[in-house]
């Protein structure tokens, strides 16, 4: 095996080390997030309504269902859309996680497809591609029914987080590419305003501090906007290459789509999925044990299923009164946003401005405890 090999190994195999636990929790994690917030459709009425649209309507993306002539019946959408819940109900469970993460993919890809037919596409497809691409990593060897089953495999592997790495370095690339070719970084310009006041006046999209912006006349700021998003958006694929440096990466997504929130909007929801990945969810768990055990005073390996188990009620709980509280349009009732949708990404980046926080304090603290003293 030759030096390049060996590079290339160890990037696509230990890039991002990864445990059964993590994996495990992960997949709980990522299920009840697709289940109470980001299946696709807006539920029977909508689907319904794109059963009754005529074929004129239909204008699908490049892809398999260019070979349809027209939207499905009605009974098509609601088949898919069972199809999606049972599938994603057994990637919940751990039940043939492989085969139900990959059904679950497909499904939403089918289902996203026929909703984009109209014309308008929303960059969700991460949703199809976190269980797509997970499926292979064996993300059902902890917590799930597959663990108990006679003959379980309870080998994990790393190399699909950084194939889902590569797929959203690419996908960055992508968006930044047609920014630096339709005159972003130009200088008598700045586009990122532009993009404010057309969201602000056009799409009334008008909510949090999109008025304060609107109202900020520095030519300077908006310019350096314009080059930091692309070249945030184009060092995403570099940043591939090292598995530190991807994660730090994804920290700047985060803030990044957090000041996005907060000035257009808009709020990328899907691509939290796939940034959740990269946590650590090994030291999740073994935060969440740890604490489970001292609140508890139990030991033993029940203990590590049920600290998992509490720890999951707790996020369902929370899902489904953020979710209830969504649906009563109490706050941001003016606004394309929706209630989880704001809380969700500020939580995201309060947890991402903690982490750092913690870094910085770690470093710091690191420094004073083993610097020598200079009068010793």
């Amino acid at each position: 095996m030759t030096v390049t090999e060996t590079r290339f190994d160890r990037w696509i195999f230990e890039s991002f080390p990864v445990t059964a636990e993590g994996l495990g929790m992960l997949r709980i994690f990522s299920a009840l997030f697709i289940i109470f917030f980001l299946i696709p459709g807006q539920g029977s009425s909508h689907f319904v309504y794109l059963s009754t649209l005529p074929v004129d309507f239909f204008a699908p993306p490049p892809g398999p269902l260019m070979i349809f002539d027209g939207f499905p019946s009605y009974a098509v959408f609601q088949l898919l859309h069972t199809v999606l819940l049972f599938s994603i109900a057994g990637l919940l469970l751990g039940y043939y996680t492989k085969l139900s993460s990959i059904v679950a993919g497909l499904a939403i890809l089918s289902l996203q497809g026929l909703i984009y037919s109209i014309g308008k596409v929303n960059h969700e497809i991460f949703i199809a591609m976190v269980p797509i691409v997970m499926a292979f990593s064996n993300w059902g060897a902890a917590f799930s029914i597959d663990s108990i089953r006679k003959g379980a495999r309870h080998e994990v592997h790393g190399w699909p987080v950084t194939m889902l790495a590569l797929l959203i370095g690419f996908m960055m690339f992508t968006a930044a590419f047609p920014k630096i070719l339709g005159g972003w970084l130009d200088l008598s310009t700045q586009a990122t305003q532009g993009h404010l006041f057309n969201q602000f006046f056009v799409r009334e999209r008008d909510a949090l501090l999109a008025t304060w912006f609107v109202n900020l006349d520095n030519g300077l700021f908006w310019e350096l906007l314009d080059w930091s998003t692309v070249l945030f958006e184009a060092g995403f694929l570099f940043a591939v290459m090292s598995g530190k440096w991807f994660k730090r990466f994804v920290c700047l997504a985060v803030l990044f789509h957090f000041s996005t929130m907060m000035m257009l909007n808009i709020a990328f929801l899907p691509n939290f999925l796939a940034y959740a990945v990269f946590l650590n969810w090994t030291r999740i768990y073994e935060a969440n044990l740890t604490l489970y055990r001292r609140f508890s005073g139990k030991r033993g390996e029940k203990s590590k299923k049920h600290s998992v188990w509490l720890l999951t009620g707790i996020v369902i709980i929370f899902f489904t009164g953020l979710s209830y509280l969504s649906s009563k349009n109490l706050i941001l009732s003016g606004s394309d946003l929706t209630l989880y949708e704001a809380v969700l990404v500020s939580g995201a980046f309060a947890t991402v401005v903690f982490l750092a926080g913690l870094t910085i304090h770690s470093v710091l603290f690191h420094r004073t405890q083993f610097t020598p003293n200079r009068h010793s």
